[in-house]
C-alpha cells in the first residue's frame, strides 16, 4: 500500500507532554515523527467510527419512532 504524505504539520508540545512522547518512541524503536503520526492515525480512526455507531443510533432512533420507516424496514426483511 503506497502512502502518499502531505505537507509537514507543525504542532506544539509542552516540554513534559514532549518528554513522555520521545521516550515512548524511544520505547519503541522509532522516530518521534512516527509515533505522533501512529497515534494520530489511531486516534481518528477511533473518531470516526464513534460517529459511526452515533449516526446509527440517530437512523435507529428514528426508525424506531416512525412508523412509516419502521415498515419500509419491515418490508425489507427487518433492521
Amino acid at each position: 500500500m503506497e502512502c502518499i504524505m502531505a505537507s509537514p504539520l507543525s504542532i506544539r508540545l509542552d516540554e513534559r507532554l514532549r518528554t513522555d512522547l520521545e521516550q515512548e518512541a524511544k520505547a519503541r524503536g522509532i522516530p518521534l515523527s512516527q509515533l505522533i503520526r501512529d497515534l494520530l492515525e489511531t486516534g481518528a480512526k477511533s473518531a470516526r467510527r464513534d460517529r459511526i455507531r452515533r449516526d446509527s443510533a440517530r437512523v435507529a432512533d428514528y426508525v424506531a419512532a416512525t412508523p412509516s420507516a419502521l415498515a419500509l424496514f419491515d418490508e425489507a426483511g427487518g433492521t
